[in-house]
């Protein structure tokens, strides 16, 4: 019974062994199928995807090239910034590792005194964490340091361990390049920007040939969004983007936005627009777009390119122009013949008032006092049979067709319907501007052609793009010109007499009197806010070139809504005293269009004292232009001074941290140095530096407003 017994708990143990050996035998079976899924058949795909998540192709971005203004001065520039890391995988050895050890504590001290964002015990332990563990990168903080910075960073405990190779020290520099503006504000939104990752003005219609060909290469995966080149692959450099030498002149662009912030300041518009070309090649020195925006250093900002955007607004009394040169050709009127204006017609139940009764005017009168009435008998007469003939002179004036400008508008097509659409009156108000929209570059195109003997040309803004020395497109190859004028010579006549007569008798009289000359047409357009008219505000514009004998520049000046009594708002008030603001500086800086002088210079001038302070760019002025003592090329400032006939140079160089002293300076340059200490400037008067609100020397504190006066 016993041996029964016994024997039977044996048969259990051995059955449960046998069962436990089955399962055991099974899950090793089940585990080495697996892993040999694991291995051999997943394997390559799971590799795969862990390479793809450490190890990837990356683009790597090309520089982009630079923005130039036509004297070579540097609208728009990439510089490299660098984002501070570390590599703790360096320490290998016991002796790298104990000298870390022992520079932790210094080293993050120093950054918590560079950065200013943390305590010197938080840098501490993010240091030692990345150490204890080994990482191959930390990022140690987000703000992009410039190169002057990055030298500073060089120069903390460990790091200076090894000067000329950093890596040794741990220390990681990711490089990106940041977009820069030297001049600030100047001409901002026609140089560009990128807003809401669309790129605007110059930096958008030119992003292809600016960005150039990005590289490719294999890059390690460090921390978040942080990739490292690996060492050893096979990289594809990139190729950097073309530079583009514009025609805008840094001066005539400063000229030109001073002007309208003053005048700004005295109407409140909601915003003003100037545009100066150059006459004969169609060149535009300068354009300006400003409306008000406190946050801005000056005061104001450009936020749409008004000047080539087709407009909501009516152009107004300019647009009489293009009628008369219409008639004129149509008809061959003489400049006396008359017409009677009075204060109202009314014609189809429709009503036209002038601002005064002007009675019984010439051809030459009606376009010297800008009559509507006037304007709208004399349509009435050369084209009311054929009324469709104004429209195909629009057409070969240019006026009703995008201009292709290298700066593309988001609505380039002038808003002008086509004959089949018109209605009785349609061809009548739109002759006295009404009824239509245009852009104030089609506008300023068309007198242009009237200054450049008649000859239209294509408005261009970038005149080649370069690789070095070598010009890789000439812009100025697929620039439109006509081969004949836009109208007869008779015709031409015609028209610039009228044009000389609005500012030696007409609405524009308060421009005579200059030692140039000017010629040109005032415009007064009531506002149109939605397709509706709103009674006592206006668009106010002034178009017009200069010298008057002998054109070099033609120029328009716009306000939208100015304010003040309704004698204080029309264009004669309001743009065209800018007009001659601007034309008026713009005589006094170029030589070549100012009158020679004959005699003798008084010992007065002879013996003249000048102080001024030089941008480094133009000391080549100095040297190559004039013949003054040339000083070490250092890329510092220069002081110069002229004492009777004796010169002395001498570089300037800033004290860092310390506002810097710019009397002496134009607005150009004391914007450039202010606003790269950080400081926001806000400028009053025009000519050099007198005095500033924050003395030279003083400590710099970010974003404080420094106001400067100019004279």
């Amino acid at each position: 019974m016993a041996k029964s017994t016994t024997q039977n708990i044996r048969q259990i143990i051995t059955k449960r062994f046998n069962g436990f050996f089955v399962i055991m035998l099974g899950a090793f079976g089940l585990l080495l199928f697996f892993l040999f899924k694991v291995v051999f058949v997943d394997g390559p795909t799971l590799k795969a995807d862990a390479s793809s998540k450490y190890l990837k192709e990356r683009s790597i971005e090309a520089v982009r090239g630079n923005i130039y203004a036509s004297d070579g001065s540097l609208l728009a520039t990439s510089l490299p910034k660098y984002r501070l890391g570390m590599d703790f995988s360096v320490f290998k050895t016991s002796k790298m590792r104990d000298v870390f050890k022992k520079n932790m504590r210094p080293l993050a001290e120093h950054l918590s005194a560079f950065y200013k964002d943390r305590t010197a015990d938080e840098y501490y332990y993010k240091l030692k964490s990345g150490f204890e563990q080994r990482k191959p990168y930390v990022l140690i903080n987000m703000r992009l340091l410039d190169f002057q910075e990055r030298k500073t960073v060089l120069t903390f405990p460990v790091f200076k361990l090894h000067p000329k190779n950093p890596i040794k020290t741990g220390v990681v520099f990711d490089k990106v390049n940041v977009r820069y503006a030297p001049f600030g504000q100047t001409a901002y939104r026609t140089v560009g920007y990128m807003k809401d990752k669309v790129r605007v003005g110059l930096e958008g219609a030119f992003d292809k040939e600016l960005a150039g060909v990005p590289g490719h290469g294999i890059f390690e995966k460090m921390d978040k969004n942080m990739w490292r080149p690996l060492d050893g692959n096979k990289e594809i450099l990139p190729q950097r983007g073309l530079d583009l030498h514009t025609t805008l002149d840094v001066d005539i662009q400063d000229i030109v936005e001073l002007a309208l912030m003053k005048s700004l300041d005295a109407y409140k518009g909601n915003y003003a627009t100037a545009i100066v070309m150059e006459t004969s090649t169609g060149e535009i020195k300068a354009i300006s777009n400003l409306m008000k925006n406190e946050k801005s250093p000056t005061g104001y900002s450009e936020f749409v390119n008004y000047a080539i955007e087709v407009s909501e607004n009516d152009p107004g009394s300019v647009f009489k122009l293009p009628a008369m040169m219409a008639m004129l050709e149509e008809s061959h009127m003489p400049l006396t013949a008359t017409v009677t204006t009075g204060g109202k017609y009314t014609v189809y139940n429709k009503t036209m008032t002038d601002s005064h009764d002007y009675g019984t005017l010439t051809a030459q009168g009606v376009i010297e006092h800008s009559s509507n009435i006037g304007t709208i008998k004399l349509m009435q007469r050369v084209f009311g049979s054929k009324p469709s003939k104004w429209y195909d002179y629009l057409k070969s004036f240019h006026m009703l067709d995008p201009l292709d400008f290298q700066i593309k508008p988001v609505t380039g097509k002038p808003n002008f319907n086509v004959p089949t659409k018109w209605d009785a009156l349609t061809y009548m108000w739109t002759s006295v501007g009404y009824s239509s929209n245009t852009s104030p570059l089609h506008l300023l195109s068309f007198y242009n052609a009237i200054a450049n003997n008649g000859y239209w040309v294509q408005p261009i803004i970038v005149k080649n793009a370069t690789k070095g020395n070598e010009v890789v497109i000439d812009y100025t190859q697929t620039q439109k010109r006509d081969s004949k004028p836009i109208c007869s010579k008779e015709t031409l006549d015609k028209i610039r007499i009228m044009l000389k007569g609005v500012v030696e008798s007409g609405t524009g009289n308060n421009l005579k009197g200059t030692p140039y000359g000017i010629a040109g047409k005032t415009g007064t357009a009531q506002r149109r806010v939605n397709g509706n008219y709103i009674k006592g505000t206006y668009y106010v514009s002034f178009i017009g070139y200069f010298p008057v004998n002998n054109p070099k520049y033609t120029m328009l000046v716009a306000m939208d809504k100015p304010l003040g009594s309704s004698e204080g708002t029309y264009a004669r008030q309001v743009t065209a005293p800018v007009f001659k603001d601007i034309s008026d500086h713009i005589y006094a800086r170029d030589m070549k269009i100012q009158r020679k002088l004959t005699g003798y210079l008084p010992d007065s001038l002879n013996n003249a004292s000048l102080h001024h302070l030089i941008h480094p760019l133009d000391h080549s002025i100095l040297y190559a232009n004039l013949g003054f003592p040339r000083i070490e090329e250092d890329g510092r400032w220069l002081s110069f001074q002229l004492n009777k006939k004796e010169v002395k140079n001498y570089g300037v160089s800033f004290a860092p941290k310390k506002v810097a002293n710019v009397v002496g300076m134009n607005l150009r340059d004391a914007l450039f140095v202010l606003e790269n200490q950080g400081l926001k400037v806000r400028a009053q008067g025009l000519g050099f530096v007198q005095s500033q609100s924050i003395p030279a020397g003083f400590p710099i504190q970010k974003n404080a407003l420094i106001t400067i006066q100019l004279h």
